[in-house]
């Protein structure tokens, strides 16, 4: 049985298996795995990993290190079952914890698939297929909950055909902020955007009705730096997404015309790499604090109704000095599936499919 559990190797300390605590010196040489670059500036296949037998510390710090190195990193057939694949995130920090899951029943794993609890296709015009058009935007995970995360990483279960919404893109926000202009870069040196669940809905389909009645504004929003100093390399980046919804501060509408200047900028080709999944089992790990995602990338018929496509993630917490941004520890989450779900009951008098899945 594969297994992704890490082992000692030395009698190194039992801070062996956490992220990073200083900037690693770049570019990096690599002696236990091989470490394949796919854009110039991120993003890194990584093989000779042995997932049959427990990874020791050398080889996860080696792993850990590319993470830093290129904010993307891919791990290809692994073989791992779901509780192998949740205990990898051991050796990259505190997991996000999830109940086992209405569907396959793992614990803290998100299934972020096009399937029912049933198994069925989520078909154009059901709530969650609307609910699903955020996932089409770049992003950061969790940037509108209080405390963010660091890493997620997604395992293919299940693929559809090529070309037809199966893959992950990413977008370098190390990058595109070392080639902000310095005023720039000033300006966002103190900057504090504040960001909401709601908000992503509502940019992704403003005029889909359970979404345009909804005000962000109304609700609690997280608040963290706009331009944050990366942990593993020393790097500034920009912490930002469709999450954002404004900037502490600023008027309208020069705010709104800077997030959207700043979310063009991380967008541009330039900065952008595709990951496609080839096979089950294969892993895609990314870091939030160095990088933006979205689903599909354009390919369109990922939510069409046409094709099974079984996809699960994991993330965990930050656990450094910003992971609480600005914000109290107090307060809660966000829990914006059960306010669209409200509101669309009070629209179309009826019950859509959202309490159908797992909205984490």
């Amino acid at each position: 049985m594969p297994r992704a559990q890490t082992t000692t190797a030395t009698d190194a300390s039992s801070d062996a298996v956490l992220p990073h605590k200083l900037p690693i010196q770049l570019p990096r040489t690599y002696s236990e795995i091989q470490v394949t670059p796919m854009h110039p500036t991120i993003g890194a296949e990584i093989t000779g990993v042995d997932f049959t037998k427990p990874i020791v510390d050398t080889v996860m710090d080696e792993i850990r290190t590319a993470l830093d190195e290129y904010g993307v990193i891919v791990l290809r057939d692994t073989g791992l079952s779901d509780e192998e694949f949740v205990s990898l995130a051991d050796s990259f920090g505190e997991v996000y914890p999830l109940p086992p899951n209405l569907r396959f029943g793992t614990a803290n794993l998100a299934d972020v698939s096009n399937l029912y609890l049933d198994g069925s296709i989520v078909k154009p015009g059901d709530l969650r297929w609307y609910m699903s058009k955020e996932t089409a935007l770049f992003h950061v995970d969790t940037s509108y909950d209080p405390r963010r995360v660091r890493y997620t990483a997604i395992i293919a279960r299940e693929l559809p055909p090529p070309g037809t919404g199966g893959a992950t893109e990413f977008g370098d926000t190390r990058a595109a902020y070392d080639d902000l202009d310095e005023e720039t870069k000033a300006q966002l040196e103190e900057a504090i955007g504040c960001h909401s669940h709601l908000h992503t809905r509502k940019v992704a389909l403003p005029t889909f009705p359970p979404f345009a009645a909804l005000e962000p504004k109304g609700h609690p929003m997280s608040r963290h730096k706009v331009a944050v100093t990366h942990r593993g390399t020393g790097r500034k980046a920009l912490y930002i997404a469709s999450h954002l919804h404004h900037i502490e501060g600023m008027e309208e509408p020069a705010s709104s015309r800077l997030i959207l200047r700043l979310r063009k900028m991380v967008e541009q080709d330039k900065y952008v790499t595709k990951v496609y999944y080839k096979q089950p089992g294969d892993v895609v790990i990314w870091d939030n604090t160095a990088v933006v995602h979205r689903a599909g990338g354009n390919e369109g018929e990922g939510w069409s109704g046409k094709h099974r496509r079984d996809v699960r993630k994991w993330m965990t917490f930050d656990n450094t000095p910003e992971e609480w941004g600005l914000n109290d520890e107090t307060t809660p989450r966000q829990n914006a599936g059960g306010l669209i779900q409200q509101k669309f009951e009070e629209i179309y008098g009826k019950e859509g499919k959202v309490g159908d899945f797992d909205e984490n």
